[in-house]
């Protein structure tokens, strides 16, 4: 049987990017479409989606959308992933999305977030319905989209449902006020609403793992962390009781767009086989951050968000002990670290940072670093780690989540360093060891090897997916 799968999401890159969801919900689907799975893309048409995808097909007009207490109407556009076929429907609604930024604009939420999400979820149903597409499962992506699975199941809907969860950490479940019940149309009244609101909020995460019929997270590790309720807090128990329903899923990247044979964004092109232009990249990093052009001085780069999360209290509390090696810091974040990396990158000859974001100088970051360092409190996945593999950057990495599942610090295949314990102490003996191999010419070579040799290609992935979309059909039936 041929599948038919909806993926809702309300980010999409290149159309409309916040975090790591929009990598996914722009690449899975293509892997999946190489399956054979007949598969489309729904969003928002934010300002900024519709301003990058230029000039698009309407094939639907005045679809009507059943809010809870009044109707409103949504046209959708169509285009497609960049380098496929596989549609993109955008839903279409000014007063909802023609507006700056995704969720609000820059460093901020928009008040009225819930309802725009329960809207998008509500055309969502109504614009499969206008299509005449006989969806097979509808795949949910974080809490943004986790109404889907109330309202096919409240509604009785045909559709089986899955729903992964990119990041499922304390501030990324979408908890509200129960007052906005009324907003999404559900009732406190049904058990299982009254399950996804615990302590008088609603927490919209609940909401997806309680309604859908089969869950994932982004790795296998993250999803077994999340059973602990150190890690999982009150979602923990939910977890557990859904039992085999959890799967762990990783990610991949898409070497197409990875690569550094082909990568116009770098100083000079390499590969595997031929690893010379790697040197060339690291004197254009070492020039464009103000820092020491010195090919002996190992460069240790980050691209990241800066938070807790990603372990940048660990490296902050590490600075005044880097020594024998560059530091290079590219990301925006919490004020705090902001200030903190800007004070090091002004008064510390090794250490460099841009807060910013750039996606030419994340390249740069990639290709001419030595090192990757991600010492995350937790990672749901990750993705930096792989593309700094396919760069032959060796990642020195926390073990958790997806890092864990993709790193090998051990063995004749080892591609990085690990850490387990959350302390600076286990960061510097980590960073030490790597430092250490970097030393030995033949060593380093072979963790380079196995660098390039690790494949993390979305294929994999799709393959499991697909598996993830029949077991919740077969469940459904």
């Amino acid at each position: 049987m041929k599948l038919r799968a909806i993926l809702a999401s309300a980010e999409v890159d290149p159309f409309a990017k916040v975090g790591g969801l929009a990598d996914v919900a722009g690449s899975l689907p293509k892997a999946l479409a190489e399956l054979g799975i007949d598969i489309r893309v729904v969003m928002p048409k934010y300002r900024i989606a519709a301003q990058k995808a230029g000039p698009m097909e309407r094939v639907v007009e005045g679809v009507d959308v059943r809010m809870p207490t009044w109707t409103t109407g949504c046209g959708v556009d169509m285009t497609t992933l960049p380098g496929s076929d596989v549609p993109v429907y955008m839903i279409e609604h000014n007063d909802y999305f023609d507006r700056e930024g995704v969720y609000g604009p820059a460093g901020g939420s928009y008040p009225d977030n819930v309802e725009r999400l329960a809207f998008f979820c509500r055309a969502t149903l109504a614009t499969i319905e206008a299509l005449e597409f006989d969806a097979d499962v509808i795949h949910l992506n974080d809490w943004h989209t986790s109404l889907l699975a109330a309202y096919t199941r409240l509604w009785d809907l045909p559709y089986s449902t899955v729903f992964t969860g990119h990041n499922l950490g304390g501030s990324y479940q979408g908890t509200f006020p129960a007052d906005f019940l009324g907003a999404v149309g559900l009732d406190l009244g049904d058990a299982r609403v009254a399950d996804a609101c615990p302590d008088g909020q609603i927490n919209l995460a609940r909401v997806g793992l309680i309604f859908s019929d089969m869950i994932n997270t982004v790795s296998e590790r993250y999803a077994e962390e999340l059973k602990d309720p150190a890690m999982g807090g009150t979602l923990s128990e939910l977890l557990v009781s859904r039992g085999k329903d959890v799967w762990g899923i990783v990610n991949g990247i898409d070497y197409s767009t990875w690569c550094p044979e082909t990568d116009d964004a770098i100083a000079a092109n390499y590969s595997a086989k031929d690893r010379a232009g790697k040197a060339t990249c690291k004197a254009a990093l070492q020039a464009e951050f103000g820092l020491r052009v010195d090919p002996s001085i190992p460069v240790i780069g980050m691209v990241t968000r800066l938070d807790a999360q990603k372990g940048l209290d660990l490296v902050a509390d590490m600075l005044d002990d880097v020594g024998g090696f560059q530091l290079v810091l590219l990301g925006t974040g919490d004020p705090h670290l902001e200030a903190v990396f800007t004070r090091a990158s002004a008064t510390m000859g090794n250490v460099a940072a841009k807060l910013q974001f750039s996606n030419t100088l994340a390249r740069m970051v990639y290709a001419g670093s030595d090192m990757f360092l991600m010492p995350s409190h937790y990672e749901p996945c990750g993705l930096g780690q792989m593309i700094a593999l396919a760069y032959g950057t060796i990642p020195i990495v926390r073990r958790t989540g997806g890092l864990a599942d993709t790193i090998r610090a051990t063995g004749e295949k080892a591609n990085g360093f690990d850490f387990e314990e959350y302390s600076t102490a286990a960061l510097k003996r980590a960073v030490g060891e790597a430092l250490a191999a970097y030393a030995d010419k033949q060593l380093w070579q072979r963790l380079m090897d196995n660098a390039f040799a690790s494949d993390y290609s979305w294929t994999a992935s799709a393959q499991r997916y697909e598996k993830l979309y029949r077991a919740a059909i077969k469940k459904r039936r």
